[in-house]
Formats: structure tokens, C-alpha cells, sequence
């Protein structure tokens, strides 16, 4: 099935079933995306830190760059699906939820199916279900969801069709950790697990580590405080940097402290080697470095959208991606 499909009237988007998987770093094909309204409202001097803002946003600039960057998504040929046309029975949920159009933390598409994440309360609680209802609307069944349990587990990265990355970050609880690595281990191969500081600054798995193309990924090394290799029999100590370059055949380009805290490992590759991305977030170094590669960024100017304190990527829903 390609990822193209026919546009349909309102009434009939509730209910479809699209492509998707995002396992190989192929063209993207399709995303999902939240354009912020009125639940930004919410939003006050006295309560930014509380729904994990880093200041009050300005709505309608929000808004205009959050459209502009649906624009340059589809003027490089991404598909871009509104998640509320695929929200009907938690329609209501969507005005209460700050931080909803984050998508990228709530879920990650593979071949098999979404990961779900269960998302940190009390801000962000509830935004699974909504994303949820869109997905199921989309034709894309649910792989591993949390259903039980105090705790919160906020994302993973897709690495191939054989390996997940984990970061144990302050939006993570070890034993939900441990519950994901030992149901994912039934549909993948290996997941490669690592300890960070318990920072807001490393809040997501992609504030430390993101692949630029198959063989090349930008991460922030310091920030790896132990690293194993998970298997369905087995668990190792090893280090990633060695790991990544001779066992993945994956270059690492490292960035600063400064770019780490400007979520320079933050970006949203369009296919291998070509990356959409902030232009505050590298330092002009970083993008020589990328420059010699031959990695094109697409560059995205952010004012209004780094109240959230996200990326592109952390607005970004991956649904499809394809090599052909």
C-alpha cells in the first residue's frame, strides 16, 4: 500500500486505513500533526510551569508558525494529517490539553504498530487516549500501550526493524521501563537501554541521541551515564558510543552542552541525510561538520513555538516512512 490516499469528505476521514511504519529512515511519506487552538489559553503567568511550558505562549504567533511549518512539510511532499479530524468521541479532551501538540512524545509508529506512550501527570495525562482514538481512525493498530500502574513512560526511538532505544529520563519510571523491554523483546530483537541525568533538559530520548541518516547520527555523549544491551536472553553492560559506531556502523558527530540544552539532537529527518530542524540549535561548527557529509537542514526559524520548550520533531508524529 503506498502512503498516498485519496482526499475523502469529513465524514468519511473518521475511518480509514493508511501506511505507516517509520522502522527504516526511508522518505517521509506522512505525519500527524496538532494545530494548537484554544486549549493555549490555559496558559497563564501563574501556571506556565505547571502544564511544562517555558513561558506563557503567544497564541496566535503560535499558532501562524505551527501552519508555516505544516507548509514546509507539505511543500517537500509530506502528507500532514489534522489529528482533530480524527477525534470524535474525545473531541472534548483536546481543549484541556496544553501540551497535545506534542505528538511525537505520546507515540512512536512502527511496522507493527504504535508505541504509546503513558504520558507524565498531571500535565500530560490523558493525551494517549486522544492520540489513540486518531490512530485506531487511521487504520493503525495499537503494539504496546501501558494500561496499569503509577508511573509514565515517555517515548522511544526507532532504530531498524530490530532495535528500539530507550533513555530512563525524568519522564521515565524504571519499572515501566522494564515492563516495555520485556513485551517489546516479543517483536523486536534488541533494545538498547540507557541511564540519563534526571533533568528536564533530557527530558525525551532524542534530547541526547537522533540519527541524521543510516550511517551518521548527532548525540550528546555526556549524557550517557550506562548503556546495555537488552536481549531476550540476555542484558550487557556496554558503551554506546563503541556500540553505535562498530556494531551499527553508525558515525556519531557529537554537539556541545549548548547545543544539547537548544535540542540540537532534536530534528526531523525528511529522508537519510536531508533534516529538518531549528536554526537556533546547532553551533556553525556542527553544521560544517554536516555540511562535509553532505547533510542538507532545512532550516525552521522557531519564535512563538519555543514557549512549549519542543522541536520540530517534538511536534511531529511520524506515521510513514518508505525507502521507494
Amino acid at each position: 500500500m503506498g502512503c498516498e490516499i485519496e482526499e475523502l469528505s469529513r465524514s468519511e476521514k473518521t475511518k480509514q486505513s493508511i501506511a505507516y511504519g517509520c522502522d527504516e529512515l526511508g522518505r517521509l511519506k506522512s505525519v500527524l500533526i496538532h494545530t494548537p487552538g484554544e486549549e493555549l489559553s490555559l496558559i497563564n503567568e501563574s501556571n506556565y510551569e505547571y502544564w511544562l511550558y517555558d513561558k506563557v505562549p503567544d497564541i496566535p504567533g503560535y499558532i501562524k508558525e505551527h501552519k508555516s511549518y505544516q507548509e514546509l512539510l507539505e511543500s517537500n511532499g509530506v502528507r500532514v494529517y489534522e489529528l482533530g479530524d480524527y477525534v470524535d468521541e474525545n473531541k472534548d479532551l483536546i481543549r484541556k490539553l496544553p501540551n497535545l501538540t506534542f505528538l511525537h512524545d505520546i507515540a512512536v509508529i512502527s511496522d507493527k504498530g504504535a508505541i504509546l506512550s503513558k504520558m507524565r501527570p498531571p500535565a500530560r495525562q490523558n493525551e494517549e487516549i486522544v492520540v489513540k482514538e486518531a490512530l485506531n481512525n487511521l487504520g493503525i493498530p495499537i503494539l504496546s500501550e501501558f494500561n496499569e500502574g503509577d508511573g509514565f513512560f515517555e517515548g522511544c526511538l526507532l532504530l531498524s526493524k530490530e532495535t528500539i532505544f530507550v533513555a530512563d529520563t525524568e519522564r521515565h519510571t524504571y519499572p515501566f521501563i522494564q515492563e516495555f523491554i520485556s513485551n517489546i523483546l516479543k517483536e523486536f530483537d534488541e533494545v538498547i537501554y540507557t541511564r540519563v541525568p534526571k533533568a528536564r533538559r533530557y527530558m525525551h530520548p532524542d534530547t541526547v541521541f537522533n540519527r541524521v541518516r543510516e550511517d551518521l547520527a548527532l548525540a550528546y555523549l555526556p549524557a550517557f551515564e550506562e548503556t546495555c544491551l537488552f536481549t531476550e536472553d540476555s542484558r550487557e553492560k556496554i558503551d554506546f558510543k563503541t556500540f553505535i559506531q562498530e556494531e551499527k556502523g553508525m558515525g556519531i558527530i557529537s554537539i556541545s552542552d549548548s547545543e544539547q540544552s537548544r535540542l540540537g539532537c532534536s530534528f526531523v529527518p525528511l529522508e537519510s541525510g536531508t533534516i529538518f530542524h531549528y536554526d537556533t540549535a546547532l553551533d556553525r561548527e556542527t553544521i560544517k561538520k554536516l555540511e562535509k557529509e553532505s547533510v542538507e537542514i532545512i532550516p525552521f526559524h522557531p519564535d512563538a513555538m519555543r514557549a512549549g520548550g519542543g522541536s520540530l520533531r517534538c511536534h511531529t508524529l511520524r506515521l510513514c516512512r518508505r525507502k521507494n
